[in-house]
C-alpha cells in the first residue's frame, strides 16, 4: 500500500513538472526520472565491502539559475543497509528519501535539432529520509522481527544525510547519474543498540551508513 502510494505521488509529481515547462523549449523547470541499484553498508560490521544491494529510484525536478547552476529537489525510494558476508547477515531498510542537492554545470553541447544542454552535472547536498520497512535476513531466510523472541526494532524513523553527486549526459535526454551519501545522525534510535540477537554480549554495531548510488537518468 505504501509503494503504490508513492508510485502516484511520483507520477503526479513528474507530470506536473513535465507540464509546467511544456510551452517553453529550455524553461526555468527541469524534470528527469532515475532508476538504478545501491551499494550500502553500516560502519562497524567488520565488512566494509558495500555489498548490500537495492533499488534506488524516482523523479527529480529541477530549478535553473542562469546557464550553469541548478536547485534539484527528488523523491526517491531507496532500499540500504548491510550484508555481512562472514555471517550470512543481511539488514534490509526500506526509505522514502527527499534530497536536495545543488549543481554547477558545464560542456555544452547541442543536439542535431539545435538544441543545447550541458553534459555535466557536479553537485552536493543534503537528504531526508523516512524508514517505511526494516529487517534481517538471515542465511537468505527472513526473520520477521515481531516473531523474533529478544528483538527490539532499534532503527530511527529518521535519517539524515550529506552526499556528492555527478551527472554525465550521452544525449540531451539521456545520462548517468553516480551518488555517493553518508549518514550525518545515527540510523539507530534513541536508547537502543545494533545488536546480533544471536549474540547480544557482542558489542553493538556504529549507526552511519554509507551508500553508493549507480542510477540511469532520462530528463524529459
Amino acid at each position: 500500500m505504501k509503494l503504490t502510494i508513492f508510485i502516484t505521488v511520483l507520477f503526479c509529481t513528474v507530470y506536473q513538472s513535465t507540464w509546467a515547462q511544456a510551452p517553453k523549449e529550455e524553461g526555468r523547470f527541469t524534470a528527469a526520472i532515475l532508476a538504478g541499484i545501491s551499494l550500502s553498508q553500516i560502519d562497524g560490521d567488520n565488512d566494509a565491502s558495500y555489498s548490500k544491494v537495492g533499488f534506488n529510484g524516482g523523479a527529480r525536478g529541477g530549478v535553473r539559475f542562469g546557464k550553469k547552476m541548478e536547485l534539484c529537489t527528488e523523491i526517491l525510494f531507496s532500499q540500504k543497509g548491510s550484508a555481512i558476508n562472514n555471517t550470512g547477515e543481511i539488514f534490509h531498510l526500506d526509505y522514502i528519501e527527499v534530497p536536495v542537492l545543488f549543481y554547477y554545470k558545464d560542456w555544452e553541447a547541442m543536439t542535431p535539432k539545435n538544441r543545447k544542454y550541458m553534459r555535466v552535472m557536479i553537485g552536493a547536498g543534503l537528504s531526508y529520509s523516512r524508514l517505511v520497512n526494516s529487517g534481517v535476513f538471515r542465511n537468505n531466510v527472513w526473520v520477521d522481527p515481531s516473531n523474533t523472541p529478544g528483538w527490539v526494532d532499534p532503527f530511527a524513523k529518521n535519517d539524515l544525510m550529506f552526499m556528492f553527486d555527478a551527472n554525465f549526459f550521452f544525449t540531451r535526454n539521456w545520462g548517468l547519474n553516480v551518488r555517493w551519501a553518508r549518514s550525518i545522525l545515527s540510523i539507530i534510535g534513541e536508547g537502543n543498540t545494533l545488536r546480533d540477537v544471536n549474540n547480544p554480549a557482542a558489542d553493538p554495531l556504529p549507526a552511519f551508513t554509507h551508500t553508493i548510488v549507480i542510477r540511469a537518468l532520462y530528463r524529459i
